[in-house]
């Protein structure tokens, strides 16, 4: 059996299982959080029913598997977001294509990557495609956000849960791509997508922003006002950009979560790797409710910066209410 999608065996299993049996359904929703190997599985199942060399899961190495795995086979389907959503104009492209005999065999497979993406004209297009199926198709509608999608598509699909991987298969991920340990430990908290982490692992803005909001926290678990005057002075010329405001308190939650399972775990694997011993210090120093109290604060952080509210003001008020909390609580 292929190795492509070690991330979810249960669910490859299942699948090989169908396969063997000839009962798959005509369309499936596959849900999950990025980086749960969603597309993996969808171009494995492709590559097994196409594969004329194994008749116990793809091969993964003969022409025809190496073809879909590079989106390159003919009778394999495959659409995304065009921008920020997919237009029905490629909806009417897909059943077009699906009019036609299939290239090298009767089957045909489409596979829709972010279908909540869909434009409502894309999506009822969409649904009487799933409808009215015409011929030997299947599809694999992916996404991360299935309350998002069309509940009379979802009807018409097997709906396959992924479930997010453990934070130590991520971390295993990452380091077998070559990204360090320490960086490792951080990225698998701040993403679940290896690819993007890969992407951030090479960004030096990235480490900025981690030591930035280390020394951020040591100000506020000091009871130091700098922390106040840091947001101006370094927090928010780091973070000029609305993705890297939300990283940053993206990190301040993450080390919160540390300190906090610092105290209640043992053999617990911190994120801020560097600085567990300052963390163990400040976690036997600060009380469960002391730490949950400040995670509440960045939480809230993290809406205010999400309805557009900026970014100084909110470091800034963070800041303020961190340093109450810790006042308060010891």
């Amino acid at each position: 059996m292929s190795t492509l999608t070690s991330k979810q065996p249960s669910i490859q299993r299942l699948f090989l299982q169908l396969l063997k049996q000839n009962t798959l359904q005509h369309a499936y929703i596959f849900e999950g959080k990025a980086g749960t190997g969603k597309k993996e599985m969808a171009l494995w199942i492709t590559q097994s029913l196409f594969c004329p060399v194994s008749e116990n899961g793809a091969c993964g190495e003969c022409q025809t598997c190496r073809r879909v795995k590079d989106h390159h086979h003919p009778d394999v389907v495959e659409i995304q977001p065009d921008g920020q959503s997919i237009k029905i104009g490629q909806v009417r492209a897909l059943k077009e294509e699906f009019t036609k005999s299939g290239m090298e065999s009767r089957r045909k497979i489409v596979i829709v990557q972010d279908v909540e993406k869909m434009t409502v004209q894309a999506a009822n297009s969409l649904l009487k495609f799933l409808e009215e199926p015409d011929g030997d198709i299947t599809v694999f509608l992916l996404t991360t956000a299935r309350h998002r999608v069309l509940s009379t598509i979802q009807s018409r699909c097997q709906l396959i849960h992924f479930p997010q991987l453990s934070r130590q298969q991520r971390v295993e991920e990452l380091t077998a791509a070559g990204i360090s340990d320490d960086k490792a430990a951080i990225l698998s908290q701040l993403t679940s997508d290896t690819s993007q982490a890969v992407a951030l692992s090479k960004k030096e803005e990235l480490l900025q922003l981690v030591i930035a909001v280390w020394k951020w926290y040591s100000f506020i678990s000091k009871k130091d006002d700098q922390a106040f005057v840091y947001v101006q002075t370094d927090l928010i010329p780091l973070a000029k950009e609305k993705e890297e405001q939300q990283r940053v308190l993206d990190l301040m939650i993450i080390l919160l979560q540390d300190l906090l399972n610092i105290r209640t775990q043992s053999n617990y694997s911190p994120a801020f790797v560097k600085q567990v011993k300052e963390l163990e210090i400040d976690a036997s120093r600060f009380r469960p409710l002391t730490v949950a109290q400040l995670m509440e604060v960045g939480l809230t952080g993290k809406k205010l910066l999400d309805s557009n509210v900026a970014a100084q003001g909110v470091f800034e008020d963070c800041a303020l209410q961190m340093l109450a909390v810790i006042r308060k609580n010891g």
